[in-house]
């Protein structure tokens, strides 16, 4: 028949302990640990990009843009949208990627923490109203500053 699942606590208690001679108590007793160290790899993996992740998710976020009129503040630039864009697409960690403008140009790199990958966004407006304009985006591999 073999070994019981649950034993006598030999601490002086009457409570029952898992028994770790038992097949299934030694699985309920590692359970708890393996489940754990899972779930510290997913946030671990979860918390970098991969050079794939970017790419998709910046030219998910290109598309994203140019589907159809958007509010444009000159002053701010269009970063936090192409920060949004990427974000909306699911890719990677839902956070970690950076977008910097360079200076007051229509160029935007696109950075993420765990990668040395990085794209440049040259990104056209096309007003339509006073508030409103279409815009153009053209992505290449590599930071603004090497255009």
């Amino acid at each position: 028949m073999g070994e019981p699942v649950f034993t006598r606590s030999r601490w002086g208690t009457n409570r029952y302990v898992y028994n770790p001679r038992s097949p299934v108590g030694l699985a309920l007793i590692l359970l708890p640990f393996l489940v754990a160290a899972g779930v510290f790899l997913r946030l671990h993996d979860d918390g970098e990009w991969s050079d794939d992740e970017l790419r998709t998710a910046v030219h998910e976020a290109a598309a994203r843009l140019e589907a159809g009129p958007r509010i444009v503040d000159a002053s701010r630039g269009l970063a936090p949208a192409i920060g949004d864009a990427i974000e909306r697409t699911g890719e990677g960690p839902s956070f970690g990627a950076r977008v910097s403008r360079e200076g007051r140009s229509d160029r935007y790199t696109v950075t993420g923490e765990g990668t040395d990958a990085a794209f440049c966004l040259r990104v056209t407006t096309v007003p339509v109203d006073e508030s409103h304009a279409h815009l153009a985006v053209d992505v290449t591999d590599g930071a603004c500053s090497r255009y």
